[in-house]
């Protein structure tokens, strides 16, 4: 169980005084900037004096008890109580959403265990109360989640807070010191466990302060210090409906209780060292102040080695075999001053250049310099060759690529669309460039922990796990395992504060079998390695010694039963020295091609009373097909089209295989006739007159039709003669007349046949 709730929720004359301010009743609720339209939110803080005081302050245990401690071996138990001194309750509802690995469903009822046999997570919301006037109202927004505990038969709200052992460095900050131990999650069922207290008389008299940040300091509040005390209810529980912290209350969780405490490493000395313990670290509750949910506390270790047997390390962010342009960050094992073999004195530097890297460390175990640290430079993988690919509007493009290790396809985004060497694009209508990697990846294969079960007694279990630092990041790809029957297991990978990050299921033969895991770890320390259901595996009570460690890679250091116990899994093979490096960029293109073609053979314009019989047309590229008025086959009829505007469609597939279509517009006319209504006296004009070098003859025409142009002299006879055609335009023609003897002569035109003559004069 959580915890026994004492009982304090008797009515006080404070509550009675605010009877009207309730989660339904805004009346008398108070606004922080004097307003009567206001969010009403929570102000979660965590109090110094509950962690130095109640159940008798933090228990150090030393690393292995004798008697034994319960499991206690390597920790430092501490309590946890975080008052609300906001003007509002913080309220945590459940919904129906819940989460199994990385994937979200919905369900109306409590959907059981995860496919893998894991629990699921309830995705939760903070309900927040507004004031406005008399009326109170509230809105609900996403907040984390929530997990069930069966040893504890509730729900608890999960990354409520982490706690750390550090060293003071003089930063003003705690949580930039350097940590030398890091806590399991602090893992709340958010309830009004006690009163901020009505005097020096009250049970957590104290916990409540304006500044719990600073040690020693803040002043204390009461139930009266509150205008809107009790807000909320007073009342809330571990619901998996609702449940909070009101307004003047804080929740207590004891050090009594799973999960309430600081691994203390192997190598940990005697010293003055500091408990930093953060509520709600990822901020996902919205509070009036988001600046003070920490506090932090000396405490003194007498347990550990004593001074005298330093140590220093080194951690790495990243693999220590550098690709081109990677930098790696190391960071030294805490302590309070730090001189690095490059110059730095910083606790972590980031450098960029092969080498050895050393550093000395100053700690209450006294002065230590580190191994070297090697970094090694990779060679850069060559730039994979690619095949574009010509693709038609609205078709997918296969595009390839080859390369000497795994070939990954980006858009221009740098988003990851594909892994592999052959890459089918989404359909396009564009012309579209991607990037092309070749990525390389490179690994160390080792293993880290007991060979097998024989090294001493014990028997077989479920539900607890082991812990391990990851020096750097590592793979965890097999363990071998021990089980009393066949069966499937379900094998997770938590972080340090509790939260799953992978699992598996695994069917699990009786007896000795190694099983494939390939848990991806980031470099850290204190994760969990558990068996969270399936049934039992063997584990030792006997023999055990903590820590069994690769140097510079990882180290298993315990687990959750104490020092005295291993857990399930032998002789892990991992990799580490894990480097994936890409080459410089190709592009691959898709290109989209354009259908391209044309007709020949077709003039603009067809005039029944002179044209008859088909057209022969052409198309290109061949073996398209011709349609629209008068065509048959690739004959066009102008008298079948009739008189008019008509288009000529030929439709055809390209060498790439898109299909296009292309257009000719062909007009049909008929001129039979006109001319006999139309006058052309007046519109034939004749021009220079009198002419010397040569004179032009221009009219307009309205149809086609064929002109024929003769000049005579003053007895009739010919000089000159021309035959034209003219169709639909002004027609326009000259007569050279240099050669020619001055005097009087006639120009005849004759259109479709009939004359039409003009005097002229040459001079």
């Amino acid at each position: 169980m959580k915890k026994i709730l004492l009982s304090l929720f008797a009515f006080t004359s404070s509550f009675a005084a605010i009877a009207q301010c309730t989660t339904t009743n805004a009346t008398s609720c108070v606004c922080a900037d004097g307003s009567n339209n206001c969010d009403l939110l929570p102000d979660i803080t965590i109090s110094w004096q509950g962690i130095t005081n109640y159940a008798g302050g933090p228990d150090e245990y030393p690393q292995v008890c004798n008697p034994p401690c319960s499991g206690n071996d390597g920790r430092l138990r501490l309590t946890g109580s975080t008052p609300n001194i906001g003007l509002g309750p913080l309220t945590v509802r459940g919904t129906d959403y819940y989460v199994c690995g990385t994937d979200t469903f919905q369900s109306t009822t409590a959907p059981g265990n995860c496919p893998d046999g894991s629990i699921p997570r309830q995705l939760i919301k903070q309900r927040v109360y507004h004031k406005n006037g008399n009326t109170m109202t509230f809105y609900d927004r996403w907040a984390g989640a929530m997990t069930y505990h069966p040893g504890h038969g509730h729900n608890h709200v999960d990354d409520w807070g982490v706690f750390t052992l550090r060293i003071n460095n003089g930063d003003p900050h705690p949580l930039n010191w350097p940590i030398v131990g890091t806590g399991s999650k602090l893992g709340f069922c958010l309830m009004d466990y006690g009163q901020c207290g009505t005097g020096t008389g009250s049970t957590y008299y104290g916990h409540c302060r304006n500044n719990n940040t600073v040690y020693n300091q803040g002043t204390i509040l009461l139930n009266s210090n509150f205008p809107n005390w009790g807000l909320g209810g007073g009342s809330y529980g571990c619901s998996v409906v609702e449940q909070g912290i009101s307004s003047g209350w804080t929740d207590v969780y004891s050090e009594s209780l799973d999960g309430m405490w600081i691994n203390l490493p192997p190598n940990l000395c005697n010293g003055q060292y500091w408990i930093v313990v953060e509520v709600d670290p990822l901020g996902f509750f919205l509070e009036s102040n988001e600046n003070n949910n920490y506090t932090a506390v000396p405490f003194t270790l007498t347990q550990q080695n004593p001074p005298g047997n330093p140590v220093a390390t080194i951690t790495a962010n990243r693999s220590a075999q550098l690709c081109v342009g990677d930098s790696i960050t190391l960071t030294a094992s805490a302590g309070t001053s730090f001189q690095w073999s490059n110059g730095a004195t910083t606790q972590s530097i980031t450098v960029n250049q092969p080498g050895n890297y050393t550093v000395t460390v100053n700690s209450f175990c006294g002065t230590a310099t580190s191994q070297p640290f090697i970094v090694t430079q990779l060679p850069q993988p060559s730039m994979p060759l690619v095949q574009h690919d010509t693709i038609c509007p609205g078709q997918s493009a296969t595009l390839s690529a080859t390369g000497s290790g795994i070939i990954k396809w980006y858009n221009s985004s740098g988003t990851l669309l594909h892994t592999g060497n052959t890459f089918n694009t989404p359909t396009l209508t564009t012309t579209t460039n991607y990037i092309v990697q070749n990525e390389e990846s490179y690994a160390t294969t080792s293993n880290i922990g007991p060979l097998n079960n024989s090294f001493g007694a014990g028997g077989y279990n479920n539900g607890q796990y082991l812990l391990f630092n990851a020096s750097q990041p590592i793979k965890i790809v097999s363990v071998l395992v021990y089980a009393d029957v066949a069966g499937v297991r379900n094998i997770e990978l938590r972080s340090s504060t509790g939260t799953m990050m992978q699992n598996v299921s695994v069917n699990v033969p009786a007896g000795q079998s190694r099983i494939t895991l390939n848990f991806n770890v980031p470099q850290g320390n204190n994760y969990q390695l558990a068996l969270t259901s399936g049934g039992n595996l063997f584990r030792n009570s006997a023999g055990v010694a903590f820590p069994y460690s690769l140097n510079g890679v990882a180290s298993i250091t315990g687990s959750s039963a104490g020092n005295s116990f291993y857990y399930y899994f032998y002789d892990w093979e991992i990799e580490h020295n894990i480097s994936n490096c890409v080459s410089t960029s190709a592009t691959a293109t898709a290109y989209i091609g354009t259908a391209s073609g044309s007709i020949s053979g077709l003039n603009s314009t067809y005039d029944l009373a002179y044209f008859s019989g088909g057209v022969t047309m052409v198309g290109i590229p061949a073996g398209g097909t011709f349609s629209g008025p008068g065509v048959g086959g690739n004959i066009f009829d102008p008298a079948t089209a009739g008189v008019g505007t008509h288009t000529i469609t030929y439709t055809f597939t390209d060498a790439n295989g898109c299909s296009g279509t292309v257009t000719q517009q062909v007009t049909v006319i008929s001129t039979t006739g006109i001319f006999d209504k139309y006058d052309f006296t007046n519109a034939i004009n004749v021009f220079p007159n009198p002419a010397k070098d040569n004179v032009n003859i221009t009219f307009d025409i309205p149809g086609t039709a064929d002109v024929v142009i003769e000049l005579k002299d003053v007895l009739g006879k010919t000089i000159y003669s021309s035959k034209e055609k003219a169709a639909n335009a002004s027609f326009k023609h000259s007569i050279n007349t240099s050669s020619y003897e001055t005097g009087v002569y006639f120009i005849s035109v004759f259109i479709s046949g009939k004359p039409h003559t003009k005097r002229i004069v040459i001079e």
